[in-house]
């Protein structure tokens, strides 16, 4: 998509300069950009207009790969002062949660303080046109060229400060590529992912407008891993408004208060010895507790384990350890990936770096390939090369000892999830379609609809996230007479 320039090229995008004047410097650069968008002065800026944010949350959509469902917001409004940097952004969704209830009326709030110095935080100000030229003149910029289509551009790339750095210790690098009318056209960059290694997040600006003296791109667009993560039609914008401080102050919060919070718990303390977090469900069948709970299922020759990566890397290696001591002479042939969200794959990184395959549904199977083969420098972890099979719609594991099967569950919250069907203990074990009794939502409604279809009848039903109470399949065939 980017490739080096040639000279007539270089020429093109350097308009300013001229070729027999040679190429512009960084300062050259930030000079015309900043004329051409008329940011001299610009301290803060508010603009607004209507918005699209992710439907629930990046990695938490109900498809794995883009493009991915997006809801509007309405009045949407963002400050920024650029000298803090501080931001505030409000609005009005509708919405109906991870379980897609019937939407209701929810604000919409984004709220980053002076004092939250995180490079994740202050992320979403470097990404603007104008946090991103600020950036460049407090941290030193270098001039490129490069092309995206047939495009050429001037690019200005700085680093993070030493303040901020990646877990490897590298500081972050910030890209942003200027158009033939010294405007800013894109800015990107990278930051660590556990599951996903160098995270790619960029934003695209286009139509720009004058509004209030400064030149605005009437669209916005932000990229996480290749996806539109982000919109936002701009209306209207003001230069430097007047109540600055009132813009970027959270309204209080609602009640009177109450008393201050309770600790925070036991902390510290040794980590408890993964064996002990393991109970025997059936001969060869076993439930890690600590945490989301993941399945083991012992084969003659082999084990497989059902959601060991969940929530986070610590957790995945937690679950690899309880497994391998509690079968310690038997190899883990697969780890079952139920779904792609976040919350139930961020710990899958610790078993492919084992060399263990990764089960996931097949449309699952391209986005993990590519978030678990992404470099991953700025955690200062090598590439992985994982080994990733699709399961279709029911995968059947079998021997003399156990008989698995992998069930494609179809529904709206995730719509490639997988759960374990096993018929010789009357026992389905699912991860996110934990029951809510009287009140099933079209998440609950589309298992019930799915275990009717296949006819699996089972007495015991649990859940990464366990049910308070005994369920069965009768409990999920209520669902239906909702």
């Amino acid at each position: 998509m980017f490739r080096t320039l040639t000279m007539s090229a270089v020429c093109a995008a350097l308009l300013s300069a001229g070729c027999g004047g040679g190429p512009r410097d960084a300062q050259a650069v930030l000079a015309d950009v900043n004329e051409a968008m008329a940011t001299e002065g610009l301290q803060s800026i508010t603009y607004s207009g209507t918005a699209q944010t992710l439907d629930r949350a990046f990695l938490q959509t109900a498809v794995a790969s883009p493009p991915w469902p997006m809801y509007d917001i309405s009045n949407y409004s963002r400050t920024i002062d650029l000298t803090a940097p501080a931001s505030r952004a409000t609005g009005t969704m509708f919405h109906g949660g991870v379980f897609l209830r019937p939407p209701t009326e929810q604000p919409y709030e984004q709220q980053i303080n002076a004092d939250e110095t995180a490079w994740n935080n202050q992320l979403e100000i470097w990404l603007t046109p104008w946090g991103f030229l600020r950036g460049a003149e407090m941290y030193g910029a270098e001039v490129g060229t490069a092309e995206m289509g047939e495009a050429a551009f001037t690019t200005l790339t700085w680093q993070s400060p030493e303040s901020q750095t990646s877990p490897s210790g590298m500081r972050y690098t910030v890209t942003g590529y200027i158009n033939d009318q010294n405007l800013v056209s894109r800015v990107e960059t990278q930051v660590e992912h556990v599951m996903m290694g160098d995270l790619q997040v960029a934003a695209n600006y286009s139509d720009y407008r004058e509004m209030d003296g400064v030149m605005v791109p009437a669209s916005m667009e932000q990229e996480r891993a290749g996806g539109t993560s982000f919109t936002v039609a701009v209306e209207s914008a003001t230069a430097n408004p007047a109540d600055l401080t009132a813009r970027l102050t959270p309204p209080p919060a609602e009640g009177n208060g109450g008393g201050g919070g309770g600790g925070g718990g036991r902390g510290g303390g040794p980590a408890p010895d993964p064996a002990d977090l393991v109970r025997k469900v059936y001969d060869g069948v076993y439930l890690v507790g600590g945490g989301y709970e993941a399945m083991i299922v012992e084969f003659t020759d082999f084990v497989v384990v059902f959601e060991g990566g969940a929530q986070n890397e610590n957790r995945g290696q937690q679950v690899l350890a309880a497994t391998r001591a509690t079968v310690p002479n038997k190899p883990i042939r697969y780890v079952v990936n139920s779904h792609f969200h976040s919350d139930h794959s961020s710990g899958l990184a610790a078993w492919a770096r084992e060399g263990i395959t990764i089960l996931t549904h097949e449309e699952n199977v391209p986005f993990a390939e590519m978030a678990l083969s992404n470099p991953r420098t700025l955690l200062g972890e090598p590439t992985m090369d994982p080994t990733i099979e699709g399961v279709e719609d029911v995968m059947v594991i079998e021997d003399a000892m156990n008989r698995m099967e992998i069930v494609h569950i179809p529904n709206p919250h995730a719509e490639h999830l997988l759960g374990v069907y096993l018929p010789r203990h009357s026992h389905f074990h699912q991860a996110d379609l934990t029951l809510f009794p009287d009140d099933p939502s079209p998440a609950h409604i589309a298992f019930a609809e799915r275990v009717r279809e296949l006819g699996m009848e089972f007495d015991t039903l649990t859940g990464v996230h366990p049910a308070p109470n005994p369920e069965s399949d009768d409990d999920v065939l209520v669902a239906l007479q909702q």
